[in-house]
Protein backbone atom coordinates (compact mmCIF):
# COMPACT_ATOMS: atom_id res chain seq x y z
CA UNK A 1 0.00 0.00 0.00
CA UNK A 2 1.41 3.28 -0.69
CA UNK A 3 0.61 6.83 0.28
CA UNK A 4 -0.70 9.26 -2.36
CA UNK A 5 -1.23 12.53 -1.50
CA UNK A 6 -3.64 14.74 -3.90
CA UNK A 7 -5.29 17.88 -3.43
CA UNK A 8 -8.25 16.37 -2.28
CA UNK A 9 -7.10 14.25 0.15
CA UNK A 10 -6.82 15.96 3.97
CA UNK A 11 -3.34 15.47 5.76
CA UNK A 12 -2.69 11.99 6.95
CA UNK A 13 -5.30 10.47 4.71
CA UNK A 14 -3.49 7.41 2.87
CA UNK A 15 -4.81 5.69 -0.30
CA UNK A 16 -4.24 2.64 -1.98
CA UNK A 17 -3.62 2.24 -5.84
CA UNK A 18 -5.27 -1.04 -5.14
CA UNK A 19 -8.43 -1.13 -5.97
CA UNK A 20 -10.96 -0.86 -2.63
CA UNK A 21 -13.32 -4.14 -2.77
CA UNK A 22 -14.62 -3.90 0.61
CA UNK A 23 -17.35 -1.84 0.08
CA UNK A 24 -18.19 -4.30 -3.20
CA UNK A 25 -19.88 -7.37 -3.67
CA UNK A 26 -18.58 -9.80 -6.18
CA UNK A 27 -20.60 -10.02 -8.77
CA UNK A 28 -21.99 -13.67 -9.53
CA UNK A 29 -22.74 -14.87 -12.65
CA UNK A 30 -26.26 -16.05 -13.64
CA UNK A 31 -24.91 -19.11 -14.10
CA UNK A 32 -23.84 -18.95 -10.37
CA UNK A 33 -27.26 -17.57 -9.88
CA UNK A 34 -29.80 -19.76 -11.19
CA UNK A 35 -28.92 -22.57 -9.38
CA UNK A 36 -28.93 -20.35 -6.59
CA UNK A 37 -32.33 -19.01 -7.24
CA UNK A 38 -33.29 -22.70 -7.59
CA UNK A 39 -32.45 -23.53 -4.14
CA UNK A 40 -33.79 -21.10 -2.24
CA UNK A 41 -36.86 -22.16 -4.20
CA UNK A 42 -36.55 -25.56 -3.50
CA UNK A 43 -35.89 -24.67 0.22
CA UNK A 44 -39.10 -23.37 0.17
CA UNK A 45 -41.23 -25.75 -1.42
CA UNK A 46 -39.64 -28.04 0.76
CA UNK A 47 -41.07 -26.58 3.87
CA UNK A 48 -44.15 -26.36 2.43
CA UNK A 49 -44.46 -29.58 1.21
CA UNK A 50 -42.81 -31.48 4.47
CA UNK A 51 -45.18 -29.48 6.63
CA UNK A 52 -48.23 -30.42 4.67
CA UNK A 53 -46.89 -34.37 4.53
CA UNK A 54 -46.56 -34.17 8.02
CA UNK A 55 -50.46 -32.53 8.89
CA UNK A 56 -51.61 -35.16 6.41
CA UNK A 57 -49.62 -38.13 8.40
CA UNK A 58 -51.07 -36.84 11.57
CA UNK A 59 -54.52 -37.27 10.33
CA UNK A 60 -54.43 -40.58 9.53
CA UNK A 61 -53.00 -40.25 5.61
CA UNK A 62 -50.46 -43.13 4.47
CA UNK A 63 -46.53 -42.13 3.55
CA UNK A 64 -47.67 -42.38 0.02
CA UNK A 65 -51.00 -40.26 -0.46
CA UNK A 66 -49.30 -37.74 2.37
CA UNK A 67 -46.63 -37.25 -0.34
CA UNK A 68 -48.83 -36.84 -2.93
CA UNK A 69 -50.70 -34.70 -1.58
CA UNK A 70 -48.40 -32.74 -0.33
CA UNK A 71 -45.97 -32.70 -3.34
CA UNK A 72 -48.70 -31.54 -5.22
CA UNK A 73 -49.48 -28.85 -3.09
CA UNK A 74 -46.26 -27.64 -3.04
CA UNK A 75 -45.45 -28.17 -6.93
CA UNK A 76 -48.06 -25.43 -7.86
CA UNK A 77 -46.11 -23.23 -5.16
CA UNK A 78 -42.83 -24.20 -7.18
CA UNK A 79 -44.59 -23.37 -10.89
CA UNK A 80 -44.87 -20.21 -10.20
CA UNK A 81 -42.03 -18.85 -8.85
CA UNK A 82 -39.27 -20.88 -10.75
CA UNK A 83 -41.27 -19.36 -14.18
CA UNK A 84 -40.78 -15.73 -12.38
CA UNK A 85 -37.96 -15.65 -10.63
CA UNK A 86 -35.51 -18.95 -10.87
CA UNK A 87 -34.98 -19.00 -14.72
CA UNK A 88 -36.49 -15.42 -15.31
CA UNK A 89 -38.78 -16.44 -18.13
CA UNK A 90 -41.38 -14.93 -20.08
CA UNK A 91 -42.02 -17.44 -22.31
CA UNK A 92 -45.82 -16.73 -23.52
CA UNK A 93 -46.63 -20.48 -24.15
CA UNK A 94 -48.21 -20.89 -20.81
CA UNK A 95 -49.98 -24.04 -21.65
CA UNK A 96 -46.97 -25.67 -22.75
CA UNK A 97 -45.10 -24.56 -20.20
CA UNK A 98 -47.45 -25.48 -17.25
CA UNK A 99 -48.04 -28.75 -19.31
CA UNK A 100 -44.46 -30.28 -18.96
CA UNK A 101 -43.89 -28.63 -15.59
CA UNK A 102 -46.36 -30.76 -14.11
CA UNK A 103 -45.45 -34.01 -16.35
CA UNK A 104 -41.57 -33.49 -15.19
CA UNK A 105 -42.31 -32.65 -11.51
CA UNK A 106 -45.07 -35.25 -11.37
CA UNK A 107 -41.84 -38.13 -12.71
CA UNK A 108 -39.40 -36.36 -10.16
CA UNK A 109 -41.82 -36.31 -6.89
CA UNK A 110 -44.13 -38.96 -7.65
CA UNK A 111 -42.31 -41.57 -9.35
CA UNK A 112 -38.70 -41.15 -8.73
CA UNK A 113 -39.09 -39.48 -5.13
CA UNK A 114 -41.71 -41.91 -4.18
CA UNK A 115 -39.95 -44.94 -5.59
CA UNK A 116 -36.79 -44.13 -3.84
CA UNK A 117 -38.96 -43.75 -0.46
CA UNK A 118 -40.18 -47.14 -1.05
CA UNK A 119 -36.44 -48.07 -1.87
CA UNK A 120 -35.46 -46.70 1.67
CA UNK A 121 -37.87 -48.19 3.99
CA UNK A 122 -37.99 -51.46 2.15
CA UNK A 123 -34.15 -52.08 2.52
CA UNK A 124 -32.50 -49.63 5.23
CA UNK A 125 -33.34 -50.56 8.35
CA UNK A 126 -34.97 -48.44 11.12
CA UNK A 127 -32.63 -48.24 14.01
CA UNK A 128 -35.96 -48.09 16.27
CA UNK A 129 -37.02 -44.92 14.99
CA UNK A 130 -41.06 -43.69 14.95
CA UNK A 131 -42.22 -43.82 12.06
CA UNK A 132 -42.99 -40.00 11.71
CA UNK A 133 -38.76 -39.59 11.81
CA UNK A 134 -38.13 -42.20 9.83
CA UNK A 135 -40.53 -41.26 7.15
CA UNK A 136 -38.89 -37.77 6.92
CA UNK A 137 -35.45 -39.55 6.86
CA UNK A 138 -36.62 -41.22 3.42
CA UNK A 139 -38.58 -38.41 2.25
CA UNK A 140 -35.45 -35.85 2.71
CA UNK A 141 -32.60 -38.82 1.32
CA UNK A 142 -35.70 -39.08 -1.87
CA UNK A 143 -35.72 -35.63 -2.81
CA UNK A 144 -31.75 -35.32 -3.78
CA UNK A 145 -32.68 -37.56 -6.82
CA UNK A 146 -35.56 -35.79 -7.55
CA UNK A 147 -34.12 -32.29 -6.82
CA UNK A 148 -31.58 -33.14 -9.76
CA UNK A 149 -34.15 -34.38 -12.26
CA UNK A 150 -36.14 -31.40 -11.82
CA UNK A 151 -33.32 -28.80 -12.36
CA UNK A 152 -32.27 -30.20 -15.64
CA UNK A 153 -35.61 -30.60 -16.96
CA UNK A 154 -36.54 -27.27 -16.12
CA UNK A 155 -33.83 -25.88 -17.64
CA UNK A 156 -33.43 -27.09 -20.37
CA UNK A 157 -36.93 -28.09 -21.21
CA UNK A 158 -39.70 -26.40 -19.39
CA UNK A 159 -37.86 -22.93 -18.89
CA UNK A 160 -35.62 -22.87 -21.90
CA UNK A 161 -33.39 -20.03 -22.65
CA UNK A 162 -35.55 -19.65 -25.96
CA UNK A 163 -38.07 -17.46 -22.93
CA UNK A 164 -35.69 -15.66 -21.43
CA UNK A 165 -36.74 -11.84 -19.77
CA UNK A 166 -34.79 -9.55 -21.06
Amino acid sequence: MTTVKTSASKEGETKSDEPDNTSQHPQLSESTKKPLRFVIVGVANTLIDFGLMNIFKLIGLNIYLANTLSTGTAMIFSFFLNKKWTFRNAGQDYLRQVILFFVFTMIGIWVIQNGFIWLIQTFIPRFGLPDILFDNAAKLAASVPSLIWNYVTYNTVVFRDGDKQK
